[in-house]
């Protein structure tokens, strides 16, 4: 029988942004050692869409530092988080130089492809912390550790997506049809939310527990009515018109490293700007969202997600900037 490879559904995006989610992800963040031009030169071959995985590939804020002279290459949109009521990130299993993100169906193969690149690397890199999650079992929506459907109202439309997630103008020319990930390691408190009862918990997040739908609607996709949902829900208060506009893909995936004392989410948001999507939304939820009381973020990154052959171009000194152009009018 002959092996035909998969075609990825946007071949000339960063994989496993868009498209179907896979049930397991590997993220492995490293700290360069070395100038990191020839590591990322070998890594950008074995990016994108494999027989059994998916591969992308992302450079942090603290690449651009003094430490290799690319201040100059450093995308504007590419800049630290800042704190956030609430947060206690450890600095071991946040931030770094680069990221991996091998995404497949089963955990052994995207272990494999994070274990090769570092193979590849030797002592260029040095590892600074590894975050596996994966999908809980089911069909369509999955549910997270909460026991709610995560991510109905991602955006799905390739206009959305535009308008959204991937760059398009206004950045370095090597980002172009690239994105940037915000990254939190969400721990729950599962016995506190359990405690509360089912009726309570739809309050919180807004949603009806069984089928998914907005409260007050059936569907799971019924238009939300924000108006009619509790002013500090989570389905409210995260919603983009709540918050300017402001959307992103999410990909999230759920976490169990010590049984129930260290579970929860992985919450991976795709986007343009970091600065003008996520921060916004984040601020507003650690201030409004009642959620918050019972989830406590302990680690955070950020990084730029070139598109394939982006990093070549990165390599040969791409800090040229793209042409400034309109963005999409905000609805």
């Amino acid at each position: 029988m002959v092996s035909v490879k998969p075609v990825p559904p946007h071949p000339d995006r960063p994989a496993g942004v868009a498209g179907r989610q896979r049930e397991h992800v590997l993220l492995a963040a490293f700290d360069a050692v070395s100038q990191p031009e020839d590591v990322l030169a070998g890594w950008a071959a074995a990016a994108g869409v494999r027989a059994d995985h998916e591969l992308a590939l992302g450079v942090g804020p603290s690449l651009f530092d003094e430490r290799f002279g690319l201040a100059d290459r450093r995308p504007a949109r590419l800049r630290p988080l800042p704190a956030f009521p609430g947060d206690a990130l450890e600095p071991a299993r946040s931030d770094g130089d680069l990221l991996v993100v091998a995404s497949a169906d089963e955990p052994e193969h995207a272990a494999a492809a994070v274990d090769a690149l570092a193979r590849e690397a030797g002592a260029a890199v040095r590892p600074r912390w590894r975050q596996a999650g994966f999908l809980r079992p089911g069909r369509g929506t999955r549910r997270n550790l909460l026991g709610f459907k995560d991510g109905s109202m991602n955006p799905r439309r390739p206009q959305d997506l535009d308008r959204h997630v991937w760059v398009r103008s206004g950045d370095l020319m090597w980002m172009l049809g690239g994105t940037y990930l915000v990254y939190r390691r969400i721990r729950f408190d599962l016995d506190a939310w359990e405690g509360l009862g089912e009726a309570a918990q739809e309050q919180i997040i807004g949603r009806h527990k069984r089928s998914g739908a907005p409260l007050g609607r059936r569907r799971e996709f019924d238009p939300r009515r924000l108006e009619t949902l509790p002013e500090d829900s989570h389905v409210r208060t995260s919603a983009a018109r709540s918050n300017r506009g402001a959307a992103m893909l999410r990909r999230a995936y759920s976490y169990a490293d010590a049984g129930r004392a260290d579970a929860g989410l992985l919450f991976l948001a795709y986007q343009q700007d970091p600065r003008r999507q996520f921060v916004p939304v984040q601020a507003r939820l650690a201030r409004d969202d009642a959620l918050s009381a019972h989830v406590v973020h302990t680690a955070g990154a950020v990084f730029a997600l070139p598109p394939p052959g982006g990093l070549l171009r990165w390599r040969a000194g791409g800090s040229t900037r793209a042409s400034p152009r309109r963005s999409p009018p905000r609805r």
